[in-house]
């Protein structure tokens, strides 16, 4: 399981779906999964003191859930997986609504421990910090559905927060559920031997390519990092598109480069993938 990290839009899919079996063909990929989802979102803000005249942070926070999949089992195992890739692996919580309630309880109670410095600086400067300092913390989050076709399910979970310093942080983890099993795929689950290389290649040449720089080298005088040191993260999704990877702030460029996105079509990855893969129905259809 991927850790947490976090970034904040709104974007619901609440809608009923089809069973499809997912043969080979053009039409079966294109119906979606027999899974419903419901949501829970929150707004909370607190100030320090519980004075409305003093800073706040403000929770922000949406998360989608399943709520009806036709086998029981794996549908508890996607509510598990949910839960824990939004919350945290020690989320303990029987119900999404329990867990979110301890969310957003720690969130605030986290920050009431910043109650006793903003007393003493107020003392110290004979005034109160405005909103503006760096008492000013939020956090937002929420994940969203972004492929639920062929018994795979894509999600991402994101969020952007401060705590302090010089700016926030965002970020955001991708994962792809195969619904037969209700496990999660990992690149080793899809991907021949001795992938990494090659798809590096690839995911550079890509990168370069977005960037129109005709040498992937000219990345690194654009706040990238050394690009031969540019791997596979197994943060990605699939859709019909391709594979998608996702690179945090930090993890391969300057902060200022921002999160970076990439998408492989299928046409070019396809000789790294393997033909029996819970993706293999995407990969190798109409090839």
């Amino acid at each position: 399981m991927k850790s947490k990290i976090f970034i904040f839009a709104a974007s619901l899919l609440l809608s009923g779906m089809i069973i499809t079996s997912c043969k080979q063909t053009a039409a079966s990929i294109d119906k979606e999964n027999d899974i419903r989802f419901d949501s829970i979102i929150v707004n909370e803000r607190y100030y320090l003191l519980g004075d409305s005249a003093n800073p706040y942070c403000t929770l922000e926070a949406q998360f989608i859930y399943p709520s009806y999949y036709k086998d029981k089992n794996i549908l508890n195992r996607l509510n598990r997986h949910f839960i824990n890739s939004f919350f945290g692996e020690d989320s303990i919580s029987v119900t999404p609504e329990e867990t979110m309630d301890k969310y957003v309880l720690k969130y605030i109670t986290d920050y009431k421990e910043l109650e006793s410095d903003f007393i003493e600086e107020t003392r110290i400067f004979g005034e109160k910090p405005q909103q503006e300092s760096s008492y000013a913390y939020y956090e937002m989050s929420w994940n969203e559905i972004l492929y639920n076709k062929c018994d795979l399910l894509s999600y991402t979970v994101s969020v952007d927060f401060y705590t302090g310093g010089a700016h926030g942080q965002q970020g955001c983890n991708n994962f792809v559920i195969d619904l037969k099993t209700g496990n999660e795929l990992e690149e080793n689950d899809i991907f021949i031997e001795n992938y990494q290389d090659d798809l590096s290649k690839i995911i550079v040449d890509a990168i370069a390519l977005n960037n129109n720089v005709a040498d992937p080298l000219e990345l690194e005088d654009m706040g990238f990092f050394n690009v031969e040191e540019i791997y596979p993260n197994n943060n990605f999704y699939v859709n019909e598109d391709g594979i998608t990877y996702t690179f945090n702030r930090y993890e391969i460029a300057a902060y200022f480069v921002g999160i970076i996105e990439v998408t492989l079509p299928f046409d070019k990855i396809r000789h790294l993938m393997l033909e029996n893969s819970p993706v293999a129905p995407l990969v190798f259809t109409g090839k």
